[in-house]
């Protein structure tokens, strides 16, 4: 229940560390910040107001805040009043837009600092590349990055992989794997906690649609076997039990390896899981959209993050979330902060007026922010049934 509580809190400080970039900047543009809200409306009281005229409210639904400033809706009267956002010139605009994805990105390379500084055992083990990118990440490293850096030894490497947990709907359960499961051979090649990644996506996964996984449990030896659909089912879905690694650094290194977990989070995340979402084969989509996680699911790994591995592994998921937050945030979709920071060179550089401008833009933002609420609903219900073993009435 900690955990939880954690994951929940985790979740909305750092949206509402997102938004309180927006207010910063707007606030050091000039701009007037008509509300600073915390949680979503409808309402639930006013807790105080600055004498700039703030508001700073406490909102009912709890999923971080939001900031509204003065002129962003053009139909408003006095919109393009002087300290209106859309009358600010375009370096303000652009500020004001990207300081939230600014403030997630200073946050996630002070929390790695201090993490990597003070010594961290990896999130997870992942193949060697990840969406067909290489994979380069302290948190998430591939057996080839840890070997690059120094940080894994042949003993380590024949730790035997124990299962810590098994997905809901997932290839392992249809197997019948189990918590505690030591799995030792898949399709006659030999596992480990770091091979395991390259030998499913490489060996099995990818080229066939056959696993026969053995291994000990409570009952002795066994050797299960399953044939599946790869154009459904290509995840395993099981957790395992990670070997004693740490990630420590002097200060001044933890500083370079932060920017470089930053860079490899964001290849990953931009270059690979995020590109493969508008690819234009469709199982390519479904199994991406499968992997994608929301608040829910992030809510739940922060859980067992934190009840299995202690406080600097949730700080540093946390940290890896936050990074996602800025990574979505900039991507130049309408409705999202990358959308409007185009959508504002677009009308400057066109020499439309502002005002006139934003009524077309109000219509394509809401279209985009509908298909997004849609794509949140789907990764909420893929959440609830994978994560909390839910189980949905309008689902077979």
């Amino acid at each position: 229940m900690l955990g939880i509580i954690l994951g929940i809190g985790m979740f909305m400080f750092l949206v509402i560390i997102h938004e309180l970039g927006h207010f910063w900047a707007a606030k050091k543009s000039g701009v007037k910040v008509k509300e600073f809200g915390i949680w979503i409306p409808p309402k639930i009281c006013t807790l105080w107001k600055d004498k700039s005229g703030t508001e700073y409210t406490l909102n009912w639904i709890p999923l971080g805040g939001f900031v509204s400033l003065k002129g962003e809706d053009s139909s408003e009267e006095d919109c393009e009043d002087k300290d209106t956002f859309m009358a600010a010139k375009l370096w303000k605009k652009l500020m004001i837009i990207v300081a939230g994805v600014v403030m997630n990105l200073i946050t996630a390379f002070v929390i790695f600092t201090v993490i990597f500084t003070i010594g961290v055992r990896p999130i997870s083990i992942v193949p060697n590349e990840v969406a067909g990118i290489k994979a380069e990440s302290f948190l998430t490293p591939s057996i080839d990055f840890l070997t690059k850096e120094g940080l894994l030894t042949e003993n380590e490497q024949k730790k035997p992989l124990i299962i810590e947990w098994v997905l809901s709907w997932s290839l392992a359960e249809q197997l019948g794997l189990d918590i505690g499961d030591q799995i030792s051979i898949i399709n006659n090649l030999p596992v480990s906690p770091y091979t395991i990644g390259n030998i499913l996506s490489k060996h099995t996964l990818m080229t066939g649609n056959t696993l026969v996984v053995s291994g000990e449990n409570s009952n002795g030896k066994y050797t299960k076997n399953l044939t599946f659909d790869c154009d459904k089912d290509c995840f395993l879905g099981v957790s395992y039990e990670m070997p004693n690694i740490t990630i420590k650094m002097p200060f001044h290194k933890s500083l370079l390896a932060s920017l470089k977990e930053i860079k490899g989070e964001r290849n990953m995340v931009l270059g690979g899981i995020f590109a493969k979402l508008f690819s234009t084969k469709k199982w390519v989509f479904l199994n991406t959209l499968k992997q994608l996680t929301g608040p829910v699911g992030a809510i739940k790994i922060g859980e067992k993050l934190f009840d299995q591995g202690g406080r600097l592994i949730f700080l540093g998921f946390g940290a890896t979330i936050s990074l996602a937050l800025a990574f979505f945030n900039i991507l130049p979709i309408p409705a999202l902060d990358g959308g409007r920071f185009w959508t504002s060179i677009i009308q400057h550089l066109s020499g439309s007026k502002a005002k006139h401008f934003a009524k077309y833009e109000w219509w394509v933002n809401m279209i985009f922010f509908c298909l997004l609420i849609l794509m949140a609903i789907v990764i909420l219900v893929k959440d609830l049934i994978v994560w909390w073993n839910v189980s949905l009435p309008f689902i077979g």
